[in-house]
């Protein structure tokens, strides 16, 4: 199932992660987007494609002097923690609660979570208790656990200061982020680490598996690759410089046909993601047997991720293979691009307006996909001719998008995720 919200103006500062998961594409097309710190790590989490033309970052200021408190993030319950009696308190993100916190639970009158709870497993066998409102789900780990990153990084170092008998736990994923992580080391001083998957290199795995949970889905790691651990990753000679030639990456990959000289240095890559590649990448990628959940060919000269992109006609005469416009809020044509030129030489892909004249728009339409706006209307306009209101005369173009029929619309011009 997909989505598609069409609004004039997305809050997303209050959603909830659990909300959104059933789909396998959430695209948002708007002219302002508001954010905060919070529900940016949840969009990037999410298969989120968004298209807006502004984008503000506020963080929702709570009401001083009440017993009632709003956080977006992350909040921590210790037996430290020090409020009134009777607080109630929402939570859109994070709820963290450390062992020994039961008397403190005690102090709040309602506690409502939308997202995730992360506690010890003392106190996840009191869940849920009156007054506890959970929107999401509980993750718990064991009481004498220590509480590290959810996508952890284990390296040379930490065999080395890790006391005896002790475990830690990581939400997400521990990797096996340096060659010289010594398990042997580790298993004489009796660590132990719980999480839910844990990446580890070949030559490690006999060492290393008793020191995990049993419910831990194993990814085996070559012995030779660099563990890479982002979402976007441009592979150029920088990129290589600082990984090796060698590559194991748990996000997305994007080489372009100028980077073909980094592209030819790999030996090994494995990308536990998209590959998106020019066409002059596939080979030297299908002679080192790359690995991808996906790969992704771009045609000609593209311009992408952008908030705001303009094409005049030089440019679209100088694009010999063609142009490839994709995931950009507003892009502006030229009013003395041809429409001929536009149908020869332009595709437009996810974009939530393209600006151009009324001449222009037939064109436009006909190379256009999953575009919410065509012509010189603002998206006010759009929503005004939605709901009734605008004049019969409205610029807005008739042509459909190529919309799917397995996604659900949200046309509106307030949205709150």
């Amino acid at each position: 199932m997909k989505l598609r919200i069409n609004c004039q103006k997305c809050d997303a500062r209050k959603i909830n992660e659990e909300n959104y998961r059933e789909f396998s594409q959430i695209r948002i097309y708007t002219e302002e987007l508001i954010v905060d710190d919070r529900s940016k790590e949840i969009l990037n989490r999410l298969p989120f494609n968004i298209k807006a033309e502004e984008v503000r970052s506020k963080d929702m200021s709570e009401d001083p002097g009440n017993k009632n408190l709003n956080i977006n993030g992350v909040y921590e319950i210790t037996p430290q923690t020090d409020v009134a009696e009777g607080t109630a308190i929402t939570i859109n993100g994070l709820l963290k609660i450390a062992p020994g916190a039961q008397d403190a639970l005690r102090k709040f009158s309602r506690i409502s979570i939308n997202g995730l709870i992360l506690c010890p497993k003392s106190i996840a066998a009191l869940l849920p208790f009156p007054g506890l409102s959970i929107n999401g789900m509980t993750k718990s780990y064991p009481d004498d656990y220590t509480l590290m990153d959810n996508r952890y990084k284990l390296d040379k170092y930490f065999p080395l200061r890790a006391p005896e008998n002790t475990g830690y736990f990581a939400a997400n994923f521990i990797y096996d982020g340096d060659k010289e992580t010594d398990f042997a080391k580790l298993a004489e001083k009796n660590i132990k680490f719980s999480t839910e998957k844990v990446y580890i290199r070949k030559k490690n795995i006999e060492t290393a598996l008793p020191l995990f949970n049993i419910e831990a889905e194993i990814v085996e790691i070559p012995d030779n690759c660099t563990v890479v651990v982002s979402d976007q990753n441009e592979i150029d000679e920088k990129f290589v410089n600082a990984n090796g030639t060698s590559l194991y990456i748990i996000g997305n990959a994007d080489i372009a046909a100028s980077n073909l000289g980094a592209l030819e240095k790999i030996e090994t890559l494995i990308v536990e993601g998209d590959i998106c590649a020019e066409k002059a990448c596939v080979q030297r990628l299908e002679e080192i047997g790359a690995k991808c959940d996906k790969l992704i060919i771009k045609q000609g000269t593209e311009i992408r991720d952008v908030a705001i992109a303009n094409i005049d006609r030089a440019t679209l005469e100088a694009a010999a293979g063609g142009m490839v416009v994709s995931d950009v809020a507003l892009l502006k044509i030229d009013k003395d691009v041809p429409p001929e030129l536009i149908r020869q030489r332009l595709k437009i892909r996810d974009c939530a307006k393209v600006s151009c004249s009324n001449d222009q728009k037939g064109a436009v339409s006909s190379v256009s996909s999953d575009v919410a706006l065509i012509g010189t209307n603002t998206i006010s306009s759009l929503f005004e001719g939605l709901f009734g209101s605008a004049a019969e005369d409205s610029n807005v173009s008739s042509e459909p998008s190529a919309f799917e029929d397995d996604t659900k619309y949200i046309n509106a011009e307030y949205y709150e995720l």
